[in-house]
């Protein structure tokens, strides 16, 4: 068979590699051969292999679909493994499950992929994980939900069912099972289906008028698939297999029940059945129901005689507690039959094998527990070895983490020193700068005594000489020259109290809305009186714009800006005016004087500050400006270049 098989393949493989050689490009053709192929594999796997080879052929398979880059062929040949695993070594099954659920999924063949999580939660209720079982059930149902298939329900509360009867509540197994199957019947379910939950009620009940129940529910469909002419409900599942289990449950149940004819004529029947399909597997299940209706129909020799046969069976396939089973049934047959020396001799016999199996037993469980103590012993020895890695790793860590804490710590303190640095020398810097102001609060003060006393000298010494004075003439010039200084004082005081008022945070503001062009008129009228004779004062277009401010301060600041201007201007012009913006309007102050020293421009607006060889003055005007401006909200900047001149820009917003 295998070397038949094995040379169907290699033909298979030969004329796909012929066509792909004849025809490179039919790429198509190429893919149908490839499924051809791969569905004769499948065929011959499933019903022809040999169980002893079955794996060996179905991961060939899987080579194949693989190979062939066939999806779905994989996934039926990963299906067929978890299959093969299922009943023998769960690891093995896990690990194809794994990689052929997401197949599965992808494809859609919801059947398959909850049948194999079906049979890991059977897995799981055989090795008695109870907790593991009952999670793998519960998703199962989860899953059967979120993509609506109630075959998937049926199967989990199928699996749930095997969890009950392996816990001994058979009632509430039987239960859900009957529930399941009555459902199945309801959704009208395929056959296939039902029958197999009919079979695990005939496994799992003991009451032999239910099973003969279940079994008259079998025959119906078996009896309807012989009507359509159905031979195979599925690959695993030909209806004369399942003739042969019912005949052979049937026999079972009318034994149990001591109706002997209708035992025996199932009997016949499943007898005839195996050897029509030659069910060589089942020889043996032929002969015990055999022998266990001679026994009970009181004919011995031939149950004894089919026991003997059993037992070499079984010997010669190192059966040997099946051979004990055998031993202990014949040994109390020959008691029933008054052989009573044949029966000791078969007890003698059956006491021997016991030992002796008890006594393999024994010795394979001592060896057991030795590798198992050897395996204990390994393990205590990996597990000392990983603490002591564990805490050489833990010493290490302690050590990096000491590590990071010294580093931490000087950085602390190298931030603390710099911190205590940089805080001197702000308290340096302070005090250096808390001296210069009083520097400059000394010399602005005894700036001002000079600059008080002069027009007070003059107010005073000329209003004597006035007095004195008879020439009309020299009387109207010392009462220009008193009025000139009695003005120069007034400025002054009135700066002074300005700038008190700026530096108190007193002053007071008084908006309302004004024409500019008309302001800057009054303003030009007004400066143009005092400008000198080589220097001409030129108003810039004003565009039309009313302003929201306070007219007198507005007023001061460019006066003072124009003063300014007209005190560093010997010849040229001086030009002002303003331009707008959608936000701001833009003043501007513009002469042709000496201009002023790029390195003192940063300190023109300070208080108590008189630029070297430029300004004239208590040096209070700018700063007022700077101030007033600052409390209307706006700004002010200068540019300047030596022997050029110098403009003046103020900012406002236009609200």
């Amino acid at each position: 068979m295998k070397k038949h098989l094995l040379g169907v393949i290699l033909i298979l493989l030969g004329n796909i590699c012929c066509i792909n050689r004849v025809f490179p490009a039919n790429r198509q053709s190429v893919t149908d051969m490839d499924t051809v192929f791969l569905q004769q594999m499948y065929d011959s796997v499933v019903r022809h292999v040999e169980y002893a080879d079955r794996l060996t052929y179905t991961k060939h398979f899987l080579d194949e679909a693989r190979k062939r880059q066939n999806a779905h062929y994989e996934a039926t040949a990963l299906f067929l493994l978890v299959r093969y695993y299922y009943s023998s070594e769960i690891d093995s099954m896990v690990y194809y499950m794994q990689q052929a659920i997401p197949l599965l999924y992808e494809q859609n063949r919801l059947e398959e992929m909850f049948r194999m999580k079906a049979w890991y939660a059977y897995v799981l209720v055989r090795a008695k994980s109870n907790k593991e079982a009952l999670d793998s059930i519960n998703s199962l149902k989860r899953l059967s939900v979120e993509l609506d298939y109630p075959d998937g329900a049926d199967m989990a509360n199928q699996a749930l069912a095997d969890y009950y009867l392996s816990n001994n509540l058979d009632k509430e197994g039987l239960a859900l099972y009957e529930e399941v199957l009555a459902g199945m019947v309801m959704r009208n379910a395929p056959l296939v289906k039902r029958v197999n939950i009919i079979r695990q009620l005939l496994n799992k009940s003991s009451d032999m008028n239910k099973k003969l129940e279940y079994l008259n529910m079998l025959k119906g469909y078996l009896d309807q698939c012989d009507a359509e002419g159905i031979e195979q409900l599925d690959d695993e599942n030909p209806i004369y297999a399942l003739k042969y289990i019912m005949n052979r449950s049937y026999a079972q149940a009318y034994i149990s029940l001591g109706q002997y004819d209708m035992a025996l004529t199932h009997i016949q029947r499943a007898e005839a059945i195996f050897k029509k399909y030659k069910m060589g597997n089942r020889v043996l299940e032929v002969k015990t129901l055999y022998a266990h209706f001679y026994k009970h129909t009181g004919d011995y020799d031939k149950a004894i005689a089919l026991y003997d046969e059993l037992y070499e069976h079984y010997k010669q396939a190192n059966f040997m507690s099946s051979c004990i089973d055998l031993l202990a049934n014949k040994a109390g047959l020959l008691m029933e039959a008054k052989r009573y020396q044949d029966a000791a001799v078969t007890y003698r016999q059956y006491a021997l094998l016991n030992d002796s199996l008890s006594s393999t037993k024994y010795y394979k469980e001592l060896a057991d527990m030795r590798t198992q103590h050897n395996v204990d012993k390994l393990e205590l020895a990996n597990k000392q070895m990983e603490m002591e890695a564990l805490k050489g790793r833990t010493q290490l860590l302690y050590l990096w983490i000491g590590v990071g804490a010294l580093v931490l710590l000087c950085c602390l303190l190298i931030f603390l020193v710099h911190l205590h640095r940089r805080h001197g020398a702000q308290l340096k810097k302070a005090k250096e700068k808390a001296e210069e102001s009083d520097q400059l609060k000394s010399a602005f003060l005894a700036n001002m005594n000079h600059e008080i006393r002069t027009p007070l000298n003059a107010i005073v010494g000329f209003s004597q000489v006035l007095i004195d004075e008879e020439d009309p003439e020299m009387r109207r010039q010392f009462a220009g020259i008193i009025q000139n200084n009695n003005d120069l004082l007034q400025r002054l005081i009135s700066d002074v109290l300005d700038i008190s008022k700026i530096e108190s945070n007193t002053i007071s503001l008084s908006y309302e809305e004004h024409d500019l062009p008309a302001l800057m008129d009054e303003i030009y009228n007004v400066i143009h009186m005092r400008m000198p004779e080589d220097v001409e004062l030129q108003l810039a277009e004003c565009p039309p714009c009313v302003l929201y401010t306070d007219r007198n301060r507005l007023t001061q600041v460019l006066t003072n800006l124009l003063t300014n201007a007209i005190k560093h201007t010997e010849e040229g012009y001086i030009r002002f005016g303003y331009n707008l913006t959608d936000s701001e309007v833009c003043f501007f102050v513009q002469d042709t004087g000496e201009g002023i020293p790029q390195e003192q421009l940063d300190h023109i607006f300070s208080r108590f500050v008189q630029l070297d060889d430029w300004s004239k003055g208590v040096g209070l005007g700018l700063a007022i400006c700077k101030g007033l401006l600052e409390k209307m909200g706006g700004t002010i900047s200068v540019t300047s270049k030596v022997g050029e001149g110098s403009v003046f820009y103020v900012k406002l917003q236009r609200k």
